[in-house]
């Protein structure tokens, strides 16, 4: 089955920035995303994180005035190039207004790529 047979809702490709950590950590990583949806992001990384792993996310999105803080959950891995992994994450985006500065900037940069 195809990845794209798996999700819900549309994505968009840019590499806006996202800043990840499991919550136990202190120290950030940052790494530019693969692709971006309302309820996920798809981003390589160095560690290693097991289906399953909570990770606590800032999203650096253009239509945001900071960084949407939000936790996230791996949902699949798989090996990536130069020895990165590729991580599928679906957001539990709790805190009032975050989905919806997500919702928002999905639906804009969507209408962007559909125009000639």
């Amino acid at each position: 089955m195809a990845d794209a047979e798996h999700r819900r809702d549309p994505r968009i490709p840019h590499g806006f920035l996202v800043r990840y950590r499991r919550p136990s950590e202190s120290g950030w990583s940052v790494s530019p995303l693969r692709d971006l949806s309302s309820s996920g992001a798809r981003f390589l990384g160095e560690h290693t994180f097991e289906v399953g792993t909570d990770l606590d996310c800032q999203l650096m999105l253009p239509l945001a005035r900071e960084p949407l803080v939000l936790q996230a959950r791996v949902a699949w891995v798989k090996p990536g190039p130069m020895n990165l992994a590729e991580y599928g994450v679906t957001f539990q985006a709790d805190a009032p207004g975050v989905q919806e500065v997500i919702d928002v900037a999905v639906a804009h940069f969507l209408r962007k790529q559909r125009k000639p």
